[in-house]
């Protein structure tokens, strides 16, 4: 699962690709300086993650073949990923994406529709707990610098070509 919010500049996804093609290490350096400015998102996600849940998220749960719980609080903060995606289905060039399973099942338990897990979390706060609200806590800074470095980005992809 992951949190959106978007600002849209135009022409920002076919720079930060281009500048791959002239200079490989600026595209490096681009990638250092989106995730240095994200972090404050994942910071406060990751404090807002508690050690323990409720007592069911410590079993394991499997669907399908696939491990989805036990919830720990360590494999939550190492599950949050920045990504810059310019790929051609790539809808958000640049995110922060909860990988963990568990703790996205405890991230959204509830959104869609209402579930037991969901009315348990719910005392952790409503659907979207951790990582939307620290999304929004830094949004209004993230979003200007961001947009800073994207058209620095532009302006250099221009004046290359």
């Amino acid at each position: 699962m992951s949190v959106t919010a978007s600002t849209e500049v135009a022409g920002a996804k076919d720079a930060i690709k281009a500048l791959r093609n002239i200079d490989p290490e600026l595209r490096k350096q681009f990638n250092r300086d989106a995730k240095a400015i994200v972090l404050p998102i994942i910071q406060d996600a990751n404090n807002a993650y508690p050690q323990t849940l409720l007592s069911g998220t410590e079993r394991n749960w499997q669907q399908r073949g696939n491990k989805k719980l036990p919830y720990d609080q360590k494999k939550a903060k190492s599950g949050l990923k920045f990504k810059v995606d310019t790929g051609r289905k790539a809808t958000n060039v640049i995110k922060v994406q909860q990988m963990d399973p568990a703790a996205s099942i405890i991230e959204v338990a509830g959104k869609a529709n209402a579930n037991p897990l969901g009315t348990a979390l719910n005392r952790f706060g409503r659907a979207s707990r951790f990582l939307w609200p620290a999304a929004e806590k830094n949004l209004p800074k993230v979003t200007e610098e961001m947009r800073k470095a994207v058209i620095d980005v532009i302006r250099r992809v221009n004046k290359e070509m």
